[in-house]
């Protein structure tokens, strides 16, 4: 068992890792499961979740997550296709608040979306409670917002489209990542939840603010204009030096297995780096999180080792259902290093910075270390349910549910929300002329504010 290693989210996205063309033949969407069949789905993974998931009460109380389990399974009352099914069930896995517990449809009807089913043609980019299309189509001009699709304001889609994704507590920032990266596509999730059409009626707005509407004829998933592209990345780790002594630290895991691909060991980056950053005088100091969805428990910790002067804590408590692990090396109290950064420091942070980025932050939330800007963590403040999980598929719909074995709780200040993530100091959210310009405005913002006086 791993118990150093965390899940990294956004590399588990079921339509990034099969975005190529299948040949398959289509498969009935309309076929049905008897009831009795879905509660026995329902009812296995109930106790499943009961039984293993040491943080299902984190958020909601035990009484609490009763009543969703029995809201749940009341529903179960007639026969329904899996993707009925699969939307109930998201929906509760929703309401536990943990975002390293998700569930998927079966692999092979999501490869029949990909390949036979026609849908929204054109993937949404979603800002705050406004949708646009983030590139040039046949039919819109970038920018252009989009008011309402079949007369259903685009806020209304939104938000019933969020209740079938996973986050930590009422974080937001993390769905608003997988609804627009790439993890749960805009277009999947519009016809899981609102089934498949021929065409959609567009309100939209022109770049001049003229209203106007538009009707789009479906299309197959790998027409989709403005898809979401996978990034390949060729190094993760990476220091820059900018005028006025401002040093930018690039650190976009924690997990040591993707940076053996590319040759680069966290150890030796952070040693020689900060090696570097005394041996330059550098005094200010950005640290960039925003596409680290975390990694090795222990890379968070010495990450903190060269950022203080005092001994810290950083994890108070690791458990699973069964036992309460004592032998973590974060359990113990963690030392600084002898060429620990004295100088000024801000960190930068989104909602991709989830698990053991956000585990990192809040310690150094908590011990007001520095600024932080960008976007709230994808992580909650408090910690995650996380580490060794089960992959449960159900025997009667093939969904698959991941179920985390091991509740984290960080050695953090008591904060103003217990359901959140890092709240940044300076929240910042790019705007879609900032996506389309590849304008860096948190970046900017951290390099002004680093270099003002204290």
């Amino acid at each position: 068992m791993k118990t150093h290693f965390r899940s990294i989210l956004f590399l588990i996205a079921p339509f990034m890792l099969i975005i190529e063309s299948y040949g398959q033949s289509p498969i009935d969407h309309t076929q049905k499961i008897s009831p009795e069949l879905l509660k026995k789905d329902f009812t296995l993974l109930k106790d499943s979740l009961q039984n293993l998931h040491p943080g299902l009460f984190r958020y909601k109380s035990e009484k609490e997550m009763n009543t969703v389990f029995d809201n749940c399974y009341n529903q179960l009352d007639h026969s329904m296709t899996e993707i009925d099914f699969f939307t109930i069930v998201s929906g509760m896995i929703s309401n536990i608040g943990d975002g390293h517990t998700e569930c998927f449809l079966p692999q092979d009807l999501i490869k029949d979306v990909i390949t036979n089913v026609k849908i929204f043609p054109i993937q949404l980019r979603f800002i705050g409670d406004k949708a646009y299309v983030p590139c040039d189509t046949k039919e819109f001009l970038s920018g252009t917002e989009i008011i309402a699709i079949d007369d259903k304001p685009i806020n209304n889609v939104r938000q019933t489209l969020f209740k079938l994704l996973s986050s930590d507590g009422s974080i937001e920032t993390e769905k608003y990542i997988k609804i627009n990266d790439g993890h749960d596509p805009f277009s999947y999730l519009y016809y899981v939840v609102y089934g498949e059409k021929a065409d959609f009626k567009v309100s939209y707005k022109t770049l001049s603010g003229q209203s106007l509407v538009k009707t789009l004829q479906a299309d197959y998933f790998n027409n989709m204009a403005c898809p979401p592209v996978k990034i390949k990345i060729n190094q993760y780790l990476h220091t820059e030096y900018k005028p006025d002594g401002v040093a930018i630290m690039t650190i976009k895991t924690f997990a040591s297995d993707l940076m053996e691909r590319t040759k680069e060991n966290f150890t030796v980056f952070l040693d020689t780096s900060f090696t570097e950053l005394k041996n330059k005088k550098i005094e200010k100091l950005i640290i960039d999180l925003r596409d680290n969805g975390g990694g090795d428990d222990t890379n968070g910790a010495l990450l903190y080792s060269y950022l203080t002067a005092k001994p810290f804590l950083y994890y108070t408590s690791l458990n699973s259902n069964k036992r309460e692990v004592k032998d973590h090396p974060n359990l113990t109290t963690q030392q600084p290093k002898e060429i620990n950064f004295k100088g000024k420091v801000e960190f930068l942070i989104s909602g991709k910075s989830f698990s053991g980025a956000a585990e990192f932050s809040s310690i150094a939330k908590s011990n007001s270390r520095g600024l932080f800007i960008g976007e709230e963590t994808g992580g909650g403040y408090y910690g995650n349910t996380s580490g060794s999980k089960i992959t449960l598929i159900l025997p009667n719909s093939k969904i698959r549910v991941n179920i985390p074995l091991y509740k984290y709780v960080m050695a953090v200040k008591k904060t103003q929300y217990k359901d959140r993530g890092i709240i940044p100091d300076y929240t910042i959210v790019p705007t879609i002329q900032d996506f389309i310009q590849h304008k860096d405005v948190q970046m900017e913002l951290a390099v002004k504010l680093v270099n003002e006086k204290k």
